[in-house]
């Protein structure tokens, strides 16, 4: 219970936080907007559920930005407000007040899906009707929680160094193509699929599809083995970030480099 507290606590501080400073709208949810709406004016026209695959890659775009964003970023604001030394003087651990950040920044990037799913209906036209909206729901928020999980493990080398911008920018493309976000990872080189099977977010992409488009042929492993492989991978992921921001913290302490630069 007390973890849970001080990550509902974080997520709350977080959303106080971002509405009153939203200038990550644009970097974070209005930039994976604008790539979405080329590639709907792209392949406009095009048969089948083209339209439906870009909108969910689209929403994906955004929820892993907003997520990564939350972990690079939230222990710099910190060191920057001043307010670092206050947050690791508190009974709860340094993973779960990220925790808390990380969901957060997560659920902004549904807004991004939704907005993109109204401009594809009303100026494209586009029929985005789902095959199982039940679980296309149960799927939507898994992955969402292994995106957080997924930025946790990201999280723990932020931690340690005064250049979480550069590690920011370039771990979020690469995550946009290794999980198939816009097109599916079979086009990409052979050896990019261990990479690929390795990112929870790349299971929980094909269980959304799974779920939304009717008669879609992924991975062999269908819905349900998607999303268990993907809770698998998550769980693991958690687990490794706890014992890494452990080992982290406590060197951080130690030479007391939290808030030098």
């Amino acid at each position: 219970m007390p973890k849970l507290r001080a990550i509902a606590a974080s997520f709350r501080h977080q959303y106080l936080h971002f509405l009153a400073d939203p200038q990550w709208l644009i970097p974070n949810v209005i930039l994976p907007f604008m790539i979405t709406m080329v590639v709907l004016i792209m392949f406009q026209g095009q048969q089948g559920n083209f339209a439906l695959y870009a909108v969910l890659g689209g929403g994906m775009m955004g929820m892993w930005g907003n997520t990564l964003y939350a972990s690079g970023w939230s222990i710099q604001f910190d060191r920057w407000n001043g307010t670092l030394e206050e947050v690791l003087a508190t009974p709860s651990g340094l993973i779960w007040i990220i925790a808390g950040r990380s969901i957060w920044n997560a659920l902004v990037g549904i807004f991004n899906g939704l907005f993109i799913l109204v401009i594809a209906i009303v100026f494209f036209n586009a029929d985005l009707s789902m095959y199982d909206p039940v679980l296309f729901l149960l799927a939507f928020l898994a992955t969402l929680l292994s995106l957080s999980a997924l930025g946790l493990l990201f999280s723990s080398a932020f931690v340690l160094t005064r250049q979480a911008g550069v590690l920011t920018n370039g771990l979020e493309y690469p995550i946009y193509v290794g999980t198939g976000c816009m097109f599916p990872i079979a086009l990409l080189p052979w050896w990019t699929n261990v990479l690929s099977y390795s990112l929870g977010p790349t299971w929980g992409i094909e269980s959304i599809r799974y779920a939304a488009i009717g008669g879609y042929e992924g991975f062999a492993t269908g819905y349900w083995g998607s999303m268990a492989i993907m809770a698998i991978i998550s769980l693991t992921y958690v687990a490794i970030a706890i014992y890494l921001f452990r080992v982290v913290e406590m060197k951080a302490r130690v030479n007391a480099s939290f808030v030098r630069y």
